[in-house]
């Protein structure tokens, strides 16, 4: 059984991470599961993956105010493998990927928060951050 939690990581590992190796997806799944645990931010995934969609380009995760569809193809092996991701994460059954990472951005932009952290991985087209301010 799928947790409505999980399938809002696995949202997210669709839309941020699809096209990315395993360990970008688990990666991703990875931060929304660390934000979880700290105070900073909400306490259950689909907050966190939903959080500041008040604001085009003020999301937590790019995806959710980008304008596009937030719907993923659900008969697609994409969707069907972040859903694994997102359950294996959320379930604590897989191994750290970015540790305790809760930020990360695509290699091509550069957010001005990206300065106050340190980089702890670069996974494909993805950085991966912890301790940003």
């Amino acid at each position: 059984m799928i947790l409505y939690e999980v399938l809002c990581i696995a949202t997210a590992i669709y839309f941020e991470a699809r096209g990315e190796p395993l360990a970008g997806r688990f990666a991703v799944a990875e931060v929304v599961v660390n934000r979880m645990h700290d105070p900073r931010y909400p306490d259950d995934a689909c907050s966190v993956v939903y959080d500041g969609g008040e604001s085009r380009h003020e999301c937590a995760f790019s995806f959710y105010c980008d304008g596009k569809s937030d719907q993923p193809d659900i008969t697609s092996v994409a969707w069907y493998s972040a859903q694994r991701v997102a359950q294996a994460v959320y379930e604590g059954r897989s191994a750290p990927v970015v540790g305790d990472a809760t930020h990360y951005h695509a290699k091509r932009v550069h957010p001005d928060w990206a300065q106050t952290g340190y980089v702890v991985a670069t996974i494909d087209n993805h950085v991966f951050y912890e301790d940003v301010k």
